[in-house]
């Protein structure tokens, strides 16, 4: 209740400031491994991510880990409200795809 209450007063949401591309775990690569691993983050109001955690796994625990390392890195623009940044939740799907 406590994540709905406090994303309903944002006007614009966090977004990522660029591109998030996780490094493919070159083991997981040669194993063929490939999926999407959704992550609920929450997002301080400087736009740091403050946690991560995987709320769908890709069924790969590299994959999992790569992504949540990836995000943890990661700067947002953070959310707003009324043109202040405020801290948020956000959730935000990664694919590792082979080139076949």
């Amino acid at each position: 209740a406590e994540e709905r209450r406090e994303n309903s007063r944002v006007d614009s949401p966090a977004k990522p400031r660029r591109p998030i591309k996780p490094e493919y775990p070159k083991a997981a690569r040669l194993r063929g491994e490939q999926g999407r691993v959704v992550l609920r983050i929450r997002i301080d109001g400087g736009g740091r991510t403050q946690s991560a955690e995987v709320a769908v796994s890709s069924g790969f625990e590299e994959l999992d880990a790569a992504a949540l390392r990836a995000v943890r890195a990661a700067r947002f623009v953070p959310a707003k409200s009324r043109g202040v940044p405020v801290p948020s939740t956000a959730t935000l799907a990664l694919d590792f795809r082979l080139d076949r």
